[in-house]
């Protein structure tokens, strides 16, 4: 695999030739929320680069940049329906395993959040751009996160617990990393030699107290905020699987 998102409706994983994967046994029910490693991977239809999994929905982005989200996901559906196109173009999405609030940034690094959306209207209404620039960003509890090309770190001040705000401005963050993961009080990630850090935040970071995870090397971390469970992929595209820190 290249790339593994956890959230309420399971893992979802996209391999090499953007083919898409599902992990039978992930999938949280509302009121039982448990990390599981599930059983086998089951391929679904469609062909994306990078997904992200919310609450009973999956978002992702193809090779061209085109939007698109799982439609039908439920406790006696969990791989849904099918993908609905979403107009505009992103090269990375996010949206919060709690929320659903959706964040993303496009080949320019320009950052954009979908605005208007509610449970009977999961896709939103429009995009809405916001400032700064970044290559990869993330939205869980613990707020929006973000990378730029030089590696440095930002966090968006005002959405921590509050992921469906726009916040207001971005804060720079100690520490170099490639990757980003937001999760519930805490912010997973790792950086370009893929050595994994993680550590804890509040509702106003400005120095945080990062913490290597010694043992394997990781070039992506996907954490969950319901139940704190860490999915990752090291560079060979194995994956692995942890109870939190």
């Amino acid at each position: 695999m290249k790339w593994v998102s956890t959230g309420q409706a399971g893992v979802w994983a996209v391999d090499s030739r953007d083919r898409i994967y599902y992990r039978e046994g992930t999938y949280n029910l509302p009121n039982h929320i448990r990390p599981s490693v599930g059983s086998r991977w089951t391929h679904i239809s469609g062909g994306l680069k990078q997904l992200s999994v919310g609450w009973n929905i999956v978002w992702g982005v193809n090779s061209r940049g085109n939007i698109f989200y799982r439609k039908g996901i439920s406790a006696t559906n969990p791989k849904g329906s099918g993908w609905q196109h979403v107009g505009g173009g992103l090269k990375h999405i996010s949206v919060s395993p709690v929320t659903n609030a959706v964040w993303g940034v496009n080949s320019r690094g320009q950052i954009y959040t979908m605005q208007g959306i509610t449970g009977t209207r999961p896709q939103g209404t429009s995009w809405r751009r916001i400032s700064g620039s970044l290559t990869a960003i993330s939205v869980d509890a613990a707020g929006v996160w973000g990378v730029n090309g030089n590696d440095h770190i930002y966090h968006r001040r005002g959405t921590y617990t509050n992921s469906h705000s726009v916040g207001s401005g971005w804060t720079g963050i100690n520490g170099r990393l490639k990757s980003i993961n937001s999760g519930k009080g805490i912010v997973w990630g790792a950086n370009k030699s893929h050595t994994v850090y993680w550590a804890r935040v509040n509702q106003n970071p400005r120095r945080v107290n990062w913490h290597a995870v010694s043992g394997k090397k990781m070039k992506q971390i996907s954490v969950n905020g319901n139940d704190g469970s860490v999915w990752a992929i090291n560079r060979q595209g194995y994956v692995y699987f942890r109870r939190g820190v």
